[in-house]
């Protein structure tokens, strides 16, 4: 009787245990603050450049610096150009992590030291130009956001600029016709994080990040699916918004870098076998063997 009791028990923790492990990670909101660092990188010199961004992360890694960032390199898009995106709760922490970074990177010593002044020195040879960027969650603007961000692999980016004094107007169309079709369309596998910058570019910037796990998300016609569940009347009302209110848009396709990216221990844990990759292997080039020039005397 004992035993059979003690088997039931087992079995029940074990099936227990078996549905908590097998619940999906917690979906997590976007952050209030982010911090956008777009490089603009010299024409052949990704390779090199990507080599040279690693080299610093694992500097940050050593240091345990608290600038945690996620590296995107284009799918996509411009062909020469890096992204990092930093999360952040609020425009103090910003500061504090940019003290406690600096502080940290300026008391390096030894072989650390030597290596930041050598990344410090081939920087200029690498970036064509670099752009930092503020900007601010617009939750009211966002649609279905909430996603395990870790278990992504890919941000479709559409950068939105408004004509001069229509921002209102822009948002009531993104709350009152566009947001609502989606609803009514059903585009539960759709997760858009809207932002909008308040520093590092022109006024009326906004830009909208959709993260997916795969390419194959894309194969789905969220856009058409949610024009044709329009009425008549909604799609004039859509059409006439963009055309008064937006200036321009542009939408670019980037797969996030793990050895370019420096996350916090507890997204990289989520997926460590993608987050915490093999360093890359430094390897010197060979000088070829000279052919023989049986013409020259």
């Amino acid at each position: 009787m004992k035993k059979s009791l003690l088997f039931v028990l087992v079995m029940v923790l074990l099936s227990a245990f078996s549905q908590v492990s097998a619940q999906p990670a917690p979906a997590m909101g976007p952050p209030n603050v982010l911090l956008i660092i777009r490089e603009e990188i010299k024409p052949g010199m990704m390779g090199v450049h990507n080599r040279h961004s690693a080299e610093f992360t694992s500097i940050f890694s050593e240091l345990q610096t608290p600038n945690h960032r996620i590296a995107m390199v284009p799918v996509a898009g411009n062909e020469n150009e890096v992204i990092y995106i930093t999360p952040l709760d609020s425009f103090a922490e910003l500061e504090v992590m940019n003290r406690a970074t600096d502080s940290k990177l300026e008391s390096a010593k030894g072989m650390t030291r030597a290596r930041l002044d050598r990344l410090d020195k081939e920087a200029p040879v690498l970036h064509a130009a670099m752009r930092d960027m503020l900007a601010i969650y617009r939750p009211e603007l966002s649609f279905n956001p909430g996603v395990n961000i870790a278990q992504m692999r890919y941000f479709s980016i559409t950068t939105t600029r408004v004509k001069p004094g229509y921002d209102a107007q822009y948002v009531d169309y993104i709350q009152k016709i566009l947001n609502i079709a989606r609803r009514d369309a059903k585009v539960n596998n759709l997760h858009l994080a809207v932002f909008q910058v308040i520093s590092g570019a022109q006024a009326g910037m906004y830009i909208t990040f959709r993260p997916m796990k795969s390419l194959a998300e894309m194969d789905d016609p969220i856009a058409r699916r949610v024009r044709a569940g329009m009425s008549d009347d909604q799609r004039k009302d859509a059409d006439k918004a963009v055309r008064e209110t937006v200036m321009s848009s542009d939408a670019s396709l980037y797969q996030f870098a793990p050895r370019m990216s420096y996350v916090e221990k507890d997204m990289a844990a989520a997926d460590p076998t993608f987050w915490n990759p093999k360093p890359m292997m430094a390897t010197e080039a060979k000088p070829k063997k000279r052919a023989p020039n049986h013409h020259r005397p």
